[in-house]
């Protein structure tokens, strides 16, 4: 068996995980989908600049979603010291869980090289989608470009390469004892 597996103690806080863990990939599994298909249509739309415009930005906020959903459903599984969904920043939130989870499914080398390579394109998206989500500025309605909207293709490509290299090779698991399930 796997060494990236989190063992439970009983029947019955496995059945809970197993739970848990399917609709976390039931919600991810809805919302991905959806994106793959804003994005798709976004590209078709690039020589269309209002259209283009609008897609992107709804791209932008949609991303979020699709990760925000991940570190709700993963905190649910394995949740980190001091987690709180309401008051926790999105960055922290995202660090924490998935430092969290990758320790706990033995994962760290994962974690860290996404974490150097990659995390800053999270955070500078994040920074455009709270500028678009919260405008203080007419700039802050962000026009599309091909290259903004690759870097968010970019961006995403490379979360989504890091969810399926982290949920490949994971597992849930119990020791049962024989002597007591049949006593």
């Amino acid at each position: 068996m796997s060494d990236h597996k989190k063992e439970y103690s009983n029947l019955t806080d496995l059945m809970g995980a197993v739970q848990i863990m399917g609709k976390f990939q039931t919600i991810h599994n809805i919302i991905r989908p959806d994106f793959l298909v804003l994005l798709r249509i976004t590209e078709e739309q690039k020589s269309n600049e209002k259209e283009f415009d609008a897609l992107y930005r709804a791209c932008l906020t949609r991303f979020f979603t699709l990760i925000e959903a991940d570190i709700y459903g993963l905190n649910q599984l394995d949740m980190y010291d001091g987690y709180d969904d309401k008051k926790d920043r999105f960055i922290e939130k995202f660090k924490e869980t998935y430092k969290q989870i990758c320790k706990t499914w033995k994962k760290e080398e994962l974690q860290k090289k996404y974490f150097d390579s990659k995390l800053q394109g999270i955070i500078e998206l994040k920074k455009k989608r709270d500028d678009l989500v919260h405008p203080k500025e007419v700039e802050h309605i962000h026009r599309a470009s091909d290259k903004d909207f690759q870097v968010l293709k970019t961006v995403f490509e490379d979360y989504d390469q890091f969810i399926n290299d982290l949920m490949n090779d994971f597992f849930l698991g119990t020791t049962i004892d024989s002597a007591s399930v049949f006593s």
